[in-house]
């Protein structure tokens, strides 16, 4: 059932929900492909189809009391820092020393605990491996483990 938002609310998730509909729309007359080789309508389609899925569920969300507190800034800075230095750093310095750092970075964000070490670890440890297998085995993307110039670097050769 539809629940009882204010005017804006609503606004808001029908334009989400016409967004999502118009790239449903734009992705129609191109070609999906397959899922080994993937067309120019696959990436309009998927995000059209999630992205309607998305308003129709701020539609139906549940009401809840509303008790906001103030913004995590802390929070918002540090994520976008470890969304870019993954970014910078997986053809650099490889996807393992970038995973660590998009960890570390977003532990950091974290305000109201601390992580225990073994827990990072783990967590770096464990996303490693995932990112391994999905990026490198499964999409055959072109990510080394580790840089070759990672090592250059530390035994001071060009």
């Amino acid at each position: 059932m539809i629940r009882k938002n204010d005017l804006s609310e609503v606004l808001f998730a029908f334009v989400i929900i016409a967004f999502g509909l118009f790239l449903v729309y734009s992705g129609i007359d191109l070609s999906i492909g397959k899922m080994s080789r993937i067309g120019p309508g696959f990436l309009p389609l998927c995000l059209g189809v999630v992205i309607t899925g998305l308003g129709i569920g701020i539609l139906f969300e549940r009401q809840e009391e509303r008790n906001f507190g103030p913004p995590n800034l802390r929070g918002l800075i540090l994520i976008s820092l470890a969304i870019g230095a993954f970014a910078a750093l997986v053809e650099t310095t490889g996807l393992f020393p970038a995973t660590a750092a998009l960890v570390v970075l977003t532990a950091l964000a974290n305000n109201h605990e601390r992580i225990r070490p073994l827990t990072l670890i783990g967590t770096i440890a464990g996303l490693c491996i995932v990112g391994y297998l999905l990026f490198v085995v499964a999409l055959q993307l072109p990510f080394r483990p580790f840089s070759p110039a990672l090592f250059s670097w530390f035994t001071g050769t060009a």
